[in-house]
């Protein structure tokens, strides 16, 4: 346990890192393009971009997914050969299914996308290409436990981005700069990659005995794969955007709902990279040994409520105060949807762990099950409230489906696996947080913008520590697992993180 936590830490410590960057440069670009094109315009690139997106996703028929869980298993076991002969297998695989997707969805933007956006639409669709085939790269450095080996492609890109927005913004490109900077971001992103993961990989051992059934069960996993991306594309990837679109009459509600679900999933990177690196050695603990996942999988649930649940709150009293100091007063109708996003979207916090111990199983069935029912649930919701309540209609839809498939999942794990979820702990957390939420908004209420953040936020905080060292939420072995994650920062910022850490956790003598 002792190695799979060391590893852990320091993957969170790589793809936090990679997706900081990432966040950061993004939030100012995406701040750059609402305040610049505005809510209507904003409506339909958005929508464009959303369907680009989607098509990819499903066109490449899980591949990424299946290289992912298949070349994890085999370099577990020590089988670099086989892991070599699988990635090279999915990447010409999904080469091929990017050339016919791209190909597909430049034939529907050159005869329907109106005569404004054709242009900004056709080189969105040309970004699809480098996206899709660099996803087998992206999951062979999380196969292999390397989750450093992706972040100078993640910076390069993000930075590529952010200089073609600014760009964009002062030469008043308009649509058409916003399509090219996404072309030029994937292109950058692929180069930087692809290309170093495809001569790494190359050089390990080209000597494999393919195990009978491996074909079959990667042909199986990939279609399962399909059908998961088809049914949480409904659930997780926003759907309620072509509800938007086509019940509601103002194209703002569109901007609106998106501006609101961007600034929430900012919030769930930190989930994101735990249970990225987690999932990582979930899936090479199968091929070690599966014993041991339930337990990797409830210690992955407590760290994730331990950050997700404290931040999501606290965000949630200060989005007014963000959204106004952020977007403008053009945006302030979607106050609303932006208050209730952070809340709404929570329970996709805890996806990554049970997502990966079903995977790991080849039980992807359940998850597929369970995503039909939320995605019924989320379109129901959604077509009644969207017409009369806009983007607040789509955003409840959204959260009831996402409770809906998480809570299902979790059940079935928990019933399957016996995994044992600290359930004390997560009361303990909602109720520090809701006291530390109720707090910030009450101070931001009370003060301009900037300033509610800052008091709001910074008071916050006070009472979140407070309240952690006064009910003993931390343990010992919490402060050496985090102190893992925090060596790899700058000392100016690792330090003071450590000398909380000792304070928060008390002796247990004290206790």
């Amino acid at each position: 346990m002792a190695s799979n936590t060391k590893t852990i830490a320091k993957n969170t410590g790589w793809y936090g890192l990679e997706n900081v960057i990432n966040a950061v440069l993004t939030l100012f670009t995406s701040i750059a393009i609402a305040r610049t094109l505005g809510p209507a315009k904003m409506g339909y690139i958005i929508y464009v971009t959303w369907i680009a997106a989607v098509v990819s996703d499903l066109s490449g028929l899980g591949i990424p997914a299946t290289a992912r869980k298949y070349m994890a298993e085999f370099l577990g076991r020590g089988d670099r050969g086989t892991a070599r002969h699988i990635y090279f297998r999915t990447f010409q695989l999904q080469a091929g299914l990017a050339t016919l997707t791209t190909s597909g969805l430049m034939f529907w933007v050159l005869r329907d996308a109106p005569a404004d956006y054709k242009l900004a639409s056709i080189l969105v669709v040309l970004s699809i290409w480098p996206s899709m085939v660099n996803a087998i790269s992206a999951q062979a450095n999380v196969a292999s436990e390397e989750l450093s080996k992706n972040l100078p492609a993640s910076a390069v890109s993000v930075l590529s981005y952010f200089l073609m927005i600014l760009a964009t913004v002062i030469f008043h490109w308009g649509v058409v700069g916003v399509g090219a900077s996404m072309l030029v971001m994937r292109l950058a992103d692929f180069l930087v990659r692809a290309i170093p993961t495809l001569i790494r990989i190359r050089v390990w051992d080209t000597a494999h005995v393919e195990p009978e059934g491996l074909s079959k069960r990667m042909m199986t996993f990939a279609w399962q794969s399909v059908a998961v991306m088809f049914v949480e594309m409904i659930v997780w990837q926003r759907s309620e955007l072509i509800l938007l679109k086509h019940l509601c009459a103002d194209i703002r509600q569109v901007a609106y709902y998106s501006v609101a679900f961007s600034m929430a999933d900012r919030l769930l990177i930190s989930a994101s990279i735990f249970g990225s690196a987690a999932g990582a050695t979930v899936f090479a603990q199968y091929g070690r040994d599966k014993s041991r996942v339930p337990d990797i999988t409830a210690s992955t649930f407590r760290y994730l409520a331990l950050t997700s649940i404290p931040l999501h709150f606290i965000a949630a009293a200060l989005a007014a105060s963000a959204l106004l100091l952020l977007y403008g007063n053009q945006y302030k109708d979607a106050i609303m949807v932006i208050t209730l996003a952070p809340l709404l979207c929570l329970p996709k916090a805890f996806i990554g762990p049970v997502r990966s111990i079903l995977q790991s199983h080849e039980r992807q069935s359940f998850i597929i099950g369970a995503t039909v029912i939320a995605g019924i649930v989320d379109v129901a919701v959604a077509w009644y409230l969207i017409p009369a309540h806009g983007a607040v209609g789509a955003c409840i839809g959204s959260g009831v489906a996402e409770i809906t498939a998480i809570g299902m999942m979790w059940a079935i794990v928990i019933y399957l696996y016996k995994v044992k979820l600290p359930w004390v702990l997560v009361a303990k957390v909602v109720f520090i947080s809701s006291s530390a939420a109720l707090t910030a908004y009450y101070i931001a209420a009370q003060l301009r913008p900037l300033w509610g953040i800052l008091c709001g936020g910074g008071a916050a905080i006070i009472i979140l520590f407070a309240l952690f060292y006064l009910m003993h939420v931390l343990k010992p072995e919490d402060r050496e697992r985090f102190k893992t994650v925090t060596s790899i920062l700058p000392k100016p910022v690792s330090v003071p993180i450590n000398k909380i850490l000792t304070i928060l956790v008390r002796p247990a003598f004290a206790r």
